[in-house]
Order: C-alpha cells, then sequence, then structure tokens
C-alpha cells in the first residue's frame, strides 16, 4: 500500500513542541484537522483522546499510532510528528514515543483501514526505518521513507 501518498508534508512536525501525551496529542490534531479530508476537528479530537482512555496507541518501539474511523472525514488523512526527547506516552513497553503517526480515516471502509494501519506498523517497526524517520532533515525525506519501503 502507497502511503506515502497519504501523507501531506504539511502534516508532517519535524520537532513537537509537546512534552505531555495529552498536548502531543492535541498539537498532532490541530495540524491534522487543517487537512480538507477532516471535516469536524472536534469529532475527531474527542474520537482519538476517547480512544487514548481506553487503551494507550503507544505500541512500543518508541512508536505511537492513535487512529479513529469518523463520519466527518472524507479521505483517509495522515500525520507524523517526532519528538527528539521522547514523550512519556504510556507506552505498552513503558519507552518515551519519539515518533507519531495519526490516522483519521472514514468510518465506512474497515478493510482500508486496516490495510492502512497494517502498513504504517510494517514500515514504522523496522529500526532503520525509524532512525531515517528520526534523522531526516525535512518532511520529503520522511515521507521518502515509506514510499521506499513501498516498493
Amino acid at each position: 500500500m502507497d502511503i506515502h501518498r497519504l501523507i501531506d508534508p504539511k502534516r508532517v512536525i519535524l520537532d513537537l513542541k509537546s512534552t505531555s501525551k495529552r498536548e502531543a496529542l492535541l498539537e498532532i490534531i490541530e495540524n491534522l484537522g487543517k487537512s480538507e479530508g477532516v471535516t469536524d476537528v472536534a469529532a475527531l479530537r474527542k474520537a482519538l483522546l476517547d480512544r487514548e482512555e481506553i487503551m494507550s496507541t503507544g505500541v512500543g518501539l518508541t512508536i505511537a499510532v492513535p487512529h479513529a474511523k469518523l463520519p466527518s472525514v472524507k479521505v483517509f488523512t495522515l500525520a507524523l510528528a517526532r519528538s527528539a526527547k521522547g514523550i512519556d506516552y504510556d507506552s505498552l513497553d513503558g519507552q518515551p514515543v519519539k515518533v507519531i503517526v495519526m490516522i483519521a480515516a472514514p468510518d465506512n471502509d474497515q478493510n482500508t483501514y486496516l490495510r492502512v494501519l497494517a502498513s504504517v506498523m510494517q514500515v514504522l517497526r523496522s529500526e532503520p526505518n525509524r532512525k531515517a524517520i528520526l534523522n531526516a532533515k525535512d518532511a520529503a525525506e520522511i515521507i521518502d521513507v515509506f514510499k521506499k519501503a513501498a516498493d
């Protein structure tokens, strides 16, 4: 799956200002909410924060993949953010999170939703890919990591 096509360079935050999980989520949601694919930022915020209350999307390996499906999301929209210091994210492995990929998805395409989530995880599970994302100088280099992984 060509995940790189779903990541707009404007949705890449090279250095999160936030230092807490909630602040980081809100910072990314604000950025993602500017996308044309997201028509109700308040609904996206509520869905993502509620989802985090149920179970952390900090999956380990210094990554988190918060995600939500909503009728107010018209097309699959992704954002990526980095934190050089790491954020205490209540991750499954207890480690700070350095790479967050947020997925906003339409609520009517479960099959694609699962494929997008699986593809993002496949890229992020690779240590060389994570290092390349953390060392990238700009959004284009980060998107290129996803493009190369799809080849």
